[in-house]
């Protein structure tokens, strides 16, 4: 790196590959969700140098976090919620990423960071509810005997055709023995 914008510039890009090298948006937004919340181990020397080290530290946490919470927030513009419990999970780990930044930029007096990533955040959680709300919620669903997923498919939905969806969403083990409890989308 030969200047401070190079490794900002880097920052972003490896934020962007942890985004594109993740095959499902779910998998994107759970490794930037980890960068998200990187805070470097705080340095223990007191000396001059350990104080300049320790103020580098901060500020390439912060580079880092921020990157990675731009990133988190492409790819919750990307994510297709299963649910409407889905999407206001998804916005409360992204709005709650990008609550933390903001306060610390808000407390460093950074103003134009502080604006930006409070547009972002808007955004973020007009986009996720807009769509969440178009979507079925999840519902607890039991039954005295363990049956088939068509079967319990046809009495939730009238459609065995959905039994695979409900095969994913409990997670049996095997799709002719359902769990007789385990949560599933309610329509």
């Amino acid at each position: 790196m030969s200047n401070a914008n190079d490794f900002a510039v880097a920052a972003q890009e490896l934020a962007a590959a942890l985004y594109g090298a993740a095959v499902k948006r779910a998998d994107a937004l759970r490794l930037l969700s980890i960068l998200a919340d990187f805070f470097p181990d705080e340095v223990t020397s007191t000396s001059v140098i350990g104080s300049a080290m320790g103020v580098m530290q901060e500020a390439t946490g912060e580079l880092f976090r921020r990157a990675a919470i731009v990133a988190l927030a492409r790819a919750s513009a990307e994510y297709e919620p299963t649910s409407a419990d889905d999407a206001a999970a998804v916005r409360q780990t992204v709005c709650g990423a990008l609550d933390a930044e903001i306060i610390s930029a808000g407390d460093q007096g950074q103003d134009a960071t502080f604006n930006a990533l409070r547009a972002l955040r808007a955004a973020v959680s007009h986009d996720l509810a807009t769509r969440g709300a178009q979507l079925a919620g999840i519902a607890s669903v039991g039954s005295n005997l363990s049956m088939p997923a068509p079967v319990v498919a046809q009495r939730l939905y009238r459609n065995p055709v959905r039994s695979d969806e409900l095969v994913s969403q409990a997670n049996p083990i095997h799709p002719a023995f359902m769990p007789t409890k385990f949560k599933a989308l309610s329509s």
